[in-house]
């Protein structure tokens, strides 16, 4: 992410994962698990007739691991914190901070846009601390 593109407060969408891998109401849980051990994520937003209605963690994969025919609809969680695309990104991170949430799910005009996820967010960071303290620049902290 480029910060010197922007010369207010990002909006979320500036730093989210667009178009994130989902799964359907009804998606059985060994493959909603699947899906995430492929793609090594560990949140996955949770649709039905197109608009978000959950999210499955991995902690809840966990949890169920040992339980047999159940379906994303029996273990997401039905509050998730979810955004829309244009929020202040300072607003999101701090919010997330605060709930101890490891994402938001991203909306544009109610339908799944991206996450943000605290690697998205690391990945902010790290762009801010570059670009602030260039490698050299004799500021060496011990």
């Amino acid at each position: 992410m480029d910060l010197r593109r922007f010369d207010k407060m990002p909006p979320v969408g500036a730093a989210m994962t667009p178009f994130p891998y989902f799964a359907d109401y009804a998606e059985p849980l060994e493959a909603v698990a699947a899906l995430m051990a492929e793609h090594a994520i560990h949140h996955v937003p949770v649709v039905r007739d197109g608009r978000v209605v959950g999210m499955v963690s991995d902690k809840e994969i966990r949890a169920h691991a040992a339980e047999r025919g159940l379906c994303a609809r029996d273990v997401l969680l039905s509050e998730p914190y979810v955004v829309e695309i244009h929020t202040p990104l300072a607003d999101v991170v701090s919010a997330m901070a605060e709930r101890r949430d490891g994402s938001a799910i991203v909306v544009k005009k109610g339908k799944l846009a991206g996450i943000l996820s605290v690697t998205d967010v690391c990945r902010v960071l790290a762009a801010i601390l570059r670009e602030r303290f260039e490698p050299g620049d004799g500021d060496d902290a011990a």
